[in-house]
């Protein structure tokens, strides 16, 4: 036994060795902005990686391998808009002298939200200077873009670049509101997502008229705005209420000669209208509320949208009719509002339309009474129509606040 024992002491050991590693080349985005790139392969070889562009390459780095074997290149390539799957290549030579190589695919997130759009100050004023700033929450820059300033009532639009070099963040635009009214800004760049803005320039002296008109609708609505923003300095109220009229009843009132009048006159910087109780009347021989009615009553009041905006000096806040309690007052009320959306299609920046229906008939349903902050409130008349003390108020409230969403009113 000691004899196999010294034996076996004399028999050679033969180790295993360990196959040469295969080159590999991974990539991954996991960092806001950046791609990284990892290599591994052979202990101590150089690899050279480059990106593949368009059928050429473009060199990114030479790398070793070092003694694990792997390299990582933490920040290899930025993320970038109008190219948004990158394809990589890592290529080395072989002890044996020939070439390897290994290829990695990676698509990167989209740009959508890359991009912040903002202004200052938040309620420009009129011969006061606009900074336009653009910031990229990517943090990497390396990006180009223009910046188009429109001014009210004019077609055309004025633009100029603005570039993030790499690593920048942030880049700004300075422009002169030369007059009050509604500019228009945009952003646009390779790749980009294009950005719109809409800036209600008021006054260079900071007043603000807002004139309040329309059908017997709007009566307490207008008193509501004058109890709650007319006091503020330089803000004033008119209200122009024309009991019983309607825009396809002209006999009484003609609306869409009114409506130029009440522009020329007031010069309103803001518009509220609420319409309709008195129409169903026939339209140039189309009965209501037919798909000609629409059309017809709609080109009444896309012209007086016109006059109203005074070409983007006025924004206009078209209330849409809350659905009635009468079977016949449900079949105007839905033509009118058909229309008055079509019609406001022309004015996408001047026009805003307010959907009452949404609070005070959701879904189409008339309530006399409803759930509002905690409380069941009355808010219609004991017509079916209007709506009362109560749902004049919360109407005003909503119409307040989309005027502080566009930095009409603070």
């Amino acid at each position: 036994m000691a004899a196999l024992l010294l034996a076996s002491t004399n028999v050679p050991i033969v180790r295993a060795q360990a196959e040469p590693m295969a080159l590999m080349l991974h990539a991954d985005a996991e960092r806001t902005g950046w791609i990284r790139l990892v290599v591994t392969g052979r202990t101590g070889a150089s690899a050279t990686v480059q990106e593949t562009v368009g059928g050429r390459t473009q060199p990114i780095a030479d790398v070793g391998l070092a003694e694990l074997g792997s390299a990582t290149l933490p920040a290899a390539a930025i993320w970038r808009c109008d190219r948004r799957e990158r394809h990589f290549t890592a290529t080395a030579i072989a002890p044996d002298g020939a070439p390897e190589s290994a290829t990695t695919t990676i698509t990167t997130p989209s740009c959508r939200d890359r991009i912040a759009f903002s202004k200052r100050p938040r309620r420009p004023r009129a011969e006061r200077p606009v900074i336009v700033r653009v910031r990229d929450r990517w943090r990497v820059g390396d990006l180009s873009a223009k910046v188009c300033v429109r001014p009210p009532g004019t077609p055309r639009a004025h633009c100029r670049s603005i570039g993030l070099a790499r690593g920048e963040r942030r880049a700004s635009r300075r422009f002169r509101a030369t007059h009050p009214g509604r500019w228009r800004v945009r952003l646009r760049g390779p790749g980009l997502p294009r950005k719109r803005r809409s800036l209600l320039v008021r006054r260079a002296g900071g007043g603000l008229r807002v004139l309040a008109t329309g059908d017997s609708m709007i009566q307490i609505i207008d008193s509501f705005l004058q109890q709650r923003i007319g006091s503020q300095p330089g803000v004033s109220v008119h209200s122009d209420a024309r009991i019983s009229t309607g825009i396809s009843k002209p006999a009484l009132l003609d609306w869409v000669q009114h409506a130029r009048r009440q522009a020329s006159s007031d010069r309103p910087d803001v518009v509220v209208m609420f319409i309709g109780a008195n129409d169903g009347f026939p339209i140039a021989g189309a009965p209501c509320c037919t798909g000609d009615w629409v059309t017809r009553y709609a080109r009444r009041a896309r012209t007086m949208m016109r006059s109203y905006a005074r070409g983007g000096r006025t924004t206009v806040y078209w209330l849409l009719l809350p659905t009635p309690r009468d079977a016949t007052f449900r079949r105007v009320f839905r033509g009118v509002n058909a229309a008055v959306r079509r019609a406001a299609r022309r004015y996408p920046g001047e026009v805003r339309v307010l959907d009452l229906r949404r609070t005070f008939t959701p879904g189409g349903r008339f309530r006399a009474a409803m759930r509002w902050r905690g409380r069941t409130v009355t808010v219609r008349q004991p017509d079916g129509v209007h709506l009362s003390t109560t749902g004049a108020s919360i109407a005003a409230s909503l119409i307040l606040r989309a005027m502080r969403r566009d930095g009409a009113i603070g």
